[in-house]
């Protein structure tokens, strides 16, 4: 590598770990502002939630400041006619875009690295952080949204308001030995026994109602609840290998084991289905974003030196607007391909086409600079190949037309 190309590609990694650190941390932020709202975080708890999210964070954030750091850098080098003094010098325009290659490769790397392992664990964790304490998350909710459910213990509880311990308007629905039961009281308590891991709940002058009417219909009711020892894994939480055999063998999944051992077949079948769905949506959907991260470095430098971006700000709106529509298409290719429950690997293509036009994109627009920056004539050439004279054309004749009405 050359002295110059070594240049670039240290200014580019100077440009890609700041812009990392600025917008990981701010995404980092929003991802723990909803948790503190939901569960009621503390300060502690807050900045512990907040380390365990940033590989989540890094993984989004990377091919935004990768982008951005293509498109500061070759947008500077532009301004500052820093290509031009290149090209006088005899050293072709598509030699100078080695060390955005590179760049590419590795922030792919790294963007692939971290979906393997590190997101998931790390999603799961910060999970089991903010539903440690569940004394804290119980009345925090309902506090808050003024109902609960516990999917894993089977309940669901719903109050008019809260005042310390005691519950006002409290609606308990739980399974019990009598099958589904339905209770409400004027008002009750909770308590919490943290050994055996599980709440009590006292109900006075409450209304019960079950299936086999085994309960009394009126009077003080208590009940106790265990409560879950481990948080069960949505698909999201899931690595890259254990993705690939939820596809195979959904019955390996927590979202299928939490099921009835009486449910019907049918609702058997729907949950793998769903788990079928939802880890080939997750797994194509990483893989897609690898490729979509090392064609966005190509636009964002590409841009840089059309638009001249050397100052950060515009560097910024160069760089947002080809990552944002990258990822928001994609999200919904994958949510798009969750929802076919029936034969989902027909849409997968949905997730795979906008990060592979993003690559192609990426490349044409770099082959363009390098193939026009020879000489004016294959700019023109260009232009009448892409169809901009007959634009411009065009264009001219309608604002001639508006001048003389």
């Amino acid at each position: 590598m050359r002295i110059l190309h070594r240049y670039i590609f240290w200014d580019m990694l100077k440009a890609l770990a700041l812009a990392l650190a600025a917008v990981a941390a701010v995404v980092s932020f929003g991802l723990v502002l909803p948790e503190l709202q939901k569960y009621g975080l503390g300060p502690v708890a807050s900045l512990m939630y907040m380390a365990m999210v940033l590989p989540r964070a890094a993984y989004l954030a990377l091919p935004l400041a990768a982008t951005l750091a293509g498109s500061l850098v070759y947008g500077r080098m532009a301004a500052e006619n820093e290509l031009m003094a290149c090209r006088a010098t005899g050293l072709p325009q598509w030699s100078l875009f080695w060390p955005t290659f590179v760049l590419a490769m590795v922030a792919a790397g790294v963007t692939l690295g971290l979906a393997v392992w590190p997101l998931p664990e790390s999603k799961y964790a910060a999970k089991v952080l903010a539903q440690a304490d569940v004394e804290r998350l119980l009345f925090s909710q309902l506090e808050t949204t003024g109902k609960i459910k516990v999917k894993e213990a089977g309940f669901q509880l719903t109050v008019d308001r809260v005042a310390g311990d005691m519950l006002y308007g409290p609606t308990l629905k739980y399974r019990g030995e009598g099958g589904q039961t339905y209770c409400y009281a004027p008002y009750g308590t909770a308590e919490f026994d943290r050994q055996a891991n599980s709440v009590r709940l006292r109900l006075v002058e409450a209304v019960v109602v079950d299936e086999a009417h085994k309960v009394p219909l009126r009077g003080t009711h208590v009940v106790s609840l265990r409560l879950p020892t481990r948080l069960p894994r949505d698909e999201d939480e899931l690595n890259l290998w254990r993705l690939m055999a939820a596809q195979h063998y959904p019955e390996t999944t927590d979202r299928y084991r939490q099921l009835d051992e009486d449910a019907s077949e049918a609702t058997k079948r729907t949950v793998r289905q769903k788990v079928r769905a939802s880890a080939m949506s997750e797994m194509h959907g990483r893989l897609a974003m690898v490729l979509g991260c090392f064609g966005l470095v190509l636009i964002g430098a590409g841009l840089g030196v059309h638009f001249h971006s050397g100052h950060l700000l515009t560097a910024f709106g160069v760089a947002l607007a080809p990552w944002f529509i990258s990822y928001y298409v994609t999200t919904l290719a994958m949510k798009t391909v969750e929802r076919a429950l029936a034969n989902p690997q027909d849409e997968l293509y949905l997730i795979w086409t906008p990060n592979l036009a993003v690559a192609l994109l990426g490349l044409a627009l770099l082959g363009y600079l390098s193939w026009v920056s020879g000489w004016p004539g294959r700019e023109k050439v260009a232009r009448r190949l892409l169809g901009l004279n007959v634009l411009s054309a065009v264009g001219a004749l309608l604002a001639g037309r508006r001048r003389r009405s």
